[in-house]
């Protein structure tokens, strides 16, 4: 069973709340570069781009930190502790709707959602008429992507199926392995963490891939852009040679993890409380791509738009402007 404290990280891959909005600070010039991640696949990319030599020889000191919650990042941001970091795109663009200076980097988790369910497989949306299930986080991301895919798939909560909320993917998870959920929506690592917990109870589970039913029901390709990364922008002002450096360290991890699960299962565990089998599976289930902002804005907009239909304070209010997005010659060493 997953203990309190990775109970504790473990929610916080995924986390999407609205963050309130605060001042920004100028930036010193920093004697070192301070990054930050969450928990999860973002950890072992950024532990990875920081092997970079390039990196390494053009900044000298680099400290990766972990944040807990989102009101931690946001006193990072606001007080210039972290000069960049991995975060769920409708973090950034709510930090940056509420004023903060951050500048989108790159889109690089593109899909980490899916449906474990008891019993019959489940081949698309429309076998979950019927069955009651487990969706953590009212409200944020992964429940308005399951609520939206519903609405395209005809289906209506409360009439043609049950949902009830938990707070954490943890709760979640123990209330499926319990077997009071039918079904239950979770974001990776979680699912593979949870598939391995039913093996060990000698338990088989189905599961469904909301990528592929996004794709079928939007007609949009078979990813989410569900997570990349921000940096202040007095640190590209300042020091954009940095920021370009990150880029090409970011691009080249994300490779190297997508090709070699095992090795960064491995330095992921190296970092975090995760098992590196967990992890190993989480990026083996995950679509792991580094596009720059300015690649990956079409398809943000439209996902983050198809989202905010349902919450518009989701992203806070509106699609971000221009200023938003890293051009495209401000990634280049």
């Amino acid at each position: 069973m997953i203990d309190i404290r990775r109970r504790r990280l473990l929610q916080l891959a995924a986390a999407t709340a609205a963050l309130a909005a605060f001042p920004g600070l100028g930036l010193a010039s920093p004697a070192n570069l301070q990054l930050a991640s969450p928990l999860g696949l973002p950890q072992v990319i950024l532990a990875r781009a920081l092997q970079n030599e390039r990196l390494r020889e053009l900044v000298g000191e680099r400290e990766l930190r972990t944040w807990r919650d989102p009101d931690q990042l946001r006193a990072w941001i606001a007080g210039n502790e972290v000069h960049l970091t991995a975060t769920p795109t409708n973090v950034a663009a709510n930090l940056y709707n509420r004023g903060v200076p951050v500048v989108l980097m790159n889109v690089n988790v593109w899909g980490t959602l899916g449906l474990l369910a008891h019993a019959e497989p489940m081949t698309s949306l429309a076998d979950l008429v019927g069955r009651h299930v487990g969706v953590p986080w009212r409200g944020d991301m992964p429940d308005l992507v399951l609520r939206s895919l519903l609405a395209r798939e005809g289906l209506e909560v409360g009439r043609d199926l049950r949902i009830t909320y938990q707070a954490s993917p943890f709760e979640t998870v123990q209330t499926f392995l319990a077997q009071r959920l039918d079904v239950a929506l979770l974001p990776e690592p979680m699912r593979t963490s949870t598939r391995l917990q039913l093996a060990s109870l000698d338990l088989m589970a189905s599961e469904l891939d909301l990528q592929a039913e996004w794709a079928r029901l939007t007609g949009s390709p078979p990813a989410l852009p569900q997570a990349g990364m921000i940096c202040r922008r007095e640190l590209l002002e300042a020091h954009p040679e940095w920021v370009a450096a990150v880029q090409t360290a970011v691009a080249e991890a994300v490779a190297w993890v997508a090709a070699h699960p095992v090795e960064a299962g491995l330095l992921g565990a190296q970092h975090s409380p995760l098992a590196a089998q967990v992890i190993e599976g989480a990026i083996t289930r995950t679509r792991l791509e580094m596009r720059s902002a300015a690649q990956a804005r079409s398809e943000l907009e439209v996902f983050l738009g198809i989202l905010a239909e349902l919450s518009p304070g989701f992203i806070g209010g509106s699609l971000p402007d221009d200023g938003f997005y890293l051009a495209d010659d401000s990634s280049v060493v």
